[in-house]
């Protein structure tokens, strides 16, 4: 006759981290609607450019284009540490990264382009110095 094992199958091993837990499990990131209300940060004018939709006439390869445009344009405006952050933060992105999240959706090529834009602000400041 089989004895009975510390472990059943019918039992919950896993204890409070289990499907019975009690506890609603949390997201690992923030959804929200494109449409919803956000404050006027760095991270919301992004976010605002990548959600934006496609205008009426244009196809996808032109308004992602526009997008990565638009992109490049917020990105020139960051002093060379705020780039770096910003470097640091899309070149490895973290799961609860909502700007970072929503960047890793454009083609490898836009986004290497964009980081490596990123990479470059100390030399575009030193040659704008340079010019001054």
């Amino acid at each position: 006759m089989a004895t009975a094992s510390a472990s059943s199958l019918f039992r919950n091993d896993a204890g409070e981290r289990g499907l019975a837990s009690g506890r609603p499990s949390e997201p690992t990131i923030a959804i929200r609607p494109a449409s919803a209300p956000r404050p006027d940060t760095p991270d919301a004018r992004l976010i605002a450019i990548l959600d934006a939709p496609l205008e009426h006439d244009e196809t996808a390869a032109v308004g992602f284009a526009r997008k990565e445009r638009e992109l490049g344009v917020a990105f020139a405006s960051l002093t060379i540490i705020e780039a770096r952050t910003m470097h640091a933060r899309l070149a490895a992105p973290k799961a609860n990264d909502e700007l970072a999240n929503k960047f890793g959706r454009l083609t490898i090529e836009r986004r290497g382009r964009l980081v490596a834009f990123l990479a470059d602000a100390r030399r575009r400041e030193a040659v704008n110095a340079g010019r001054r």
